[in-house]
């Protein structure tokens, strides 16, 4: 099915339903140190990286979006001063997720941002900026610089996982942004090879490992065949219902590589049968999860140091980012009132 094809089978439909899915898991708990100061310390950091005007359209959609209100559903027991540098870090993931997907900015030109932030992260920041005369793009690799020097100072990363997940987020924000341009339609299993990276999971499983201190690679837990499949599923959740619950914006933007697009494609059926393909993968993925951590438990892992802070991070992990989605306004629109049953019925139509 070519792309016009799904354009015009979505446009038929108009409407799709988003039903309940996150039954199984444990249910999210706000870190109670998040207050209204970290939530305008959060705002601010986002306005001054975007250069935004106080009370323009801009500044309102990201301050009721509350990306930095992600960290803190999914890491509810960390202190205030690991919170705040994790909630940059989130905000500064999405904005920067926001300015290299769009479609304003060129492959070269998005390459080269790529580029200049990764080097960031492999902490050779004076020498990324030789060459950006960009004076936006250099400010903005200045804060992220700033932000993983205090992250450094509150996660153990000896292995560098962190940094290696993060940098291969970029280079495949590269291939995504290829495949978008030449209107690359893939199978879901190779959609699903590049959105577990692209979503940005990795990087944030390595966050539970560093901000808790639990040193599980030294351990060798992490190559256990029951650890590695913990992650897949909790990667492949997070990165679905993403899907499910971004689609009305990503869509309005012209961009395709979604999970439900996709198999609308390969399955040649319509958008709301595609949504409930998309929402069982996610609901079977949870049963998949508890079977797995049952699983660890009864055959001993669990008694490994570390083990079940790291398996229940993951779970938290799944629960928290379903909680945010639904909450923040990053996916619906300024003025989005959340409904209290994590479903609902939306129009294919732009947001602002």
């Amino acid at each position: 099915m070519a792309l016009p094809s799904i354009a015009s089978i979505f446009a038929a439909e108009k409407s799709y339903s988003i039903p309940p899915v996150c039954k199984l898991l444990a249910s999210p708990v706000l870190n109670p140190l998040y207050d209204a100061k970290a939530d305008a310390q959060i705002d601010a950091w986002c306005a001054e990286f975007l250069k935004l005007q106080p009370g323009s359209e801009k500044a309102m959609f990201v301050q009721e979006s509350r990306l930095g209100l992600l960290a803190a559903y999914v890491y509810p027991s960390i202190p205030y001063e690991k919170m705040i540098p994790v909630a940059k870090f989130f905000a500064w993931f999405f904005l920067a997720d926001d300015i290299l997907d769009s479609p304003e900015i060129s492959s070269s030109d998005m390459r080269y941002v790529a580029t200049a932030y990764k080097m960031v992260f492999k902490g050779r920041f004076d020498e990324a900026t030789l060459p950006v005369k960009n004076p936006d793009l250099l400010r903005q690799m200045k804060m992220l610089a700033e932000v993983l020097e205090e992250l450094s100072l509150h996660i153990v990363d000896e292995s560098g996982r962190f940094v290696d997940a993060m940098t291969k987020v970029l280079d495949m924000f590269e291939i995504e942004s290829s495949w978008h341009r030449k209107q690359i339609i893939p199978n879901l299993d190779t959609y699903l090879w590049l959105r577990e990276i692209t979503s940005g999971v990795a990087p944030c499983f390595a966050l539970i490992d560093g901000l808790l201190q639990l040193r599980l690679e030294e351990r060798g837990v992490l190559d256990h065949p029951l650890i590695r499949k913990v992650e897949e599923i909790g990667t492949h959740h997070i990165a679905l219902h993403n899907d499910l619950i971004s689609l009305r914006k990503e869509w309005a933007r012209g961009n395709y590589l979604n999970a439900v697009p996709i198999l609308a494609s390969n399955c040649k059926c319509g958008l709301n049968e595609a949504i409930g393909k998309v929402a069982s993968m996610v609901e079977d993925l949870e049963k998949d999860f508890s079977q797995t951590k049952h699983e660890i438990i009864s055959n001993g892992l669990a008694m490994k140091q570390g083990v079940m802070d790291y398996v229940n991070g993951i779970e938290v992990w799944m629960a928290g980012n379903v909680e945010w989605g639904w909450t923040s306004a990053r996916y619906h629109g300024i003025g989005w009132i959340p409904p209290a049953e994590k479903s609902g019925t939306f129009q294919l139509s732009s947001i602002k």
